[in-house]
Parts: structure tokens; sequence; C-alpha cells
């Protein structure tokens, strides 16, 4: 019966082995934000007013979207590396990737994609990016109200504000839904320390600065 036991042990151990390989992966996409890295507030603040001003000598916004926004006009491969995100009040910029489903967020933070949300852009729209809480988002407790949020999509850099965050069900449908206002919208596990498959989500939502 030894046999029995050898291989319950091997199973442990790749198991082990590849749950360390899937934390290790998530890790690789989060780095350190040094003091010149960190997008200043100001400089974002103008370039988003540059951005604009050369959007409007082209287009009439009251008329229709200068372009398309929405994620389902998109044809990025799920998985693919196509913004980041920094947070300076943590010091943490991470890659995003397309997509919230599980093989995305297991490489890091994913944007979602639906017909509710999305690319971060000047004009409306709701763009939602989550994280595990356990490889990614370890530190989104520690982000407040008032914060900079800053993502960089698509050559340009846009600058959010945080609002306010909470504690929500893991069934609620109301966070992830359409906004007029262009909003950013971060979502983990709650709470942070729980051993499993998490009861509730961690929120954070915030308006892109003007």
């Amino acid at each position: 019966m030894k046999w029995i036991g050898t291989i319950i042990l091997a199973a442990g151990l790749l198991l082990t082995g590849w749950s360390g390989y899937q934390w290790y992966l998530g890790k690789q996409s989060v780095s350190e934000l040094a003091t010149s890295q960190t997008v200043s507030a100001n400089s974002d603040k103008q370039h988003i007013h540059k951005e604009k001003r050369d959007v409007a000598q082209t287009n009439n916004l009251h008329k229709a979207p200068t372009k398309k926004i929405n994620t389902l006009d998109f044809n990025y491969k799920k998985g693919e590396q196509m913004a980041s995100l920094q947070i300076p009040s943590i010091g943490k910029q991470f890659d995003v990737f397309w997509g919230a489903d599980e093989q995305s967020l297991k490489r890091g933070v994913g944007m979602y994609v639906s017909k509710w949300t999305t690319v971060p852009n000047i004009e409306r729209g709701h763009t939602v990016l989550s994280g595990h809480r356990e490889t990614v988002f370890t530190e989104l407790g520690d982000v407040k109200e008032g914060d900079i949020l800053t993502v960089h999509f698509d050559g340009q850099n846009y600058d959010y504000e945080v609002d306010k965050t909470w504690v929500t069900d893991a069934e609620d449908r109301s966070v992830i839904v359409e906004k007029e206002e262009a909003t950013l919208t971060l979502t983990t596990c709650y709470p942070f320390e729980f051993l499993g498959d998490a009861p509730d989500r961690y929120i954070i939502q915030a308006h892109l600065k003007e």
C-alpha cells in the first residue's frame, strides 16, 4: 500500500507546485513604482486637456462618440497585455490584460469585457479592472478616497480620482453597469485574508479628473 501513499504525496507536491507557479505568474505583473516613474497629476491633467482640445477640433462631440469605446468593439486577444494601472499611493504599477476570465486573472489585472463596459476614454462609460487579492491587489485596502489611479491605454494616460470604496456580495449585479460619466472601478475578492473562495467583493470607484 506504500505506492498509494507515494501517489498521494506526488499529487500533493504537483498541486502545490502548480499553485505556486500561478501565484508567481500573477506577481510578475506587479512592479514597484519608483519616484521617477510616478505619473505627475499635474502633467496628466494637462495631457488630458490637450487631448480634449485636439478631439474637439476634429469632431463634433455632440453628434456622436469620437471613437470606439465599448470593449466589445475591440479585437484584443484574451489574456493579451494592453494597458497598465498605476496607484502611486501604494507605490505599485500593474500590467493590465484583456478579459476578466480566470485565465486572464491568473496573469494579473484583467479588464472586464462586456456590453456595459468601455475602454478608458475622455467622453463617458465605465472601465472595470479586476484582480486577485492574493497576487496583484494585496494592498487595495490601503487605497483611500482622493487617491489617484492612472491607466495608460492606447498611448494615453487617464487620471481618475477615487470617490468611494465599499464591500458588497459577490453576486451583486449593480456594480458592473453602464455609466454616463467616465468612471473607473477596481474589484477584488474580500475579506483580504479569507482562505478559499471569498464571499464578498471589495470595490473602488473613481471618476476621470477634469
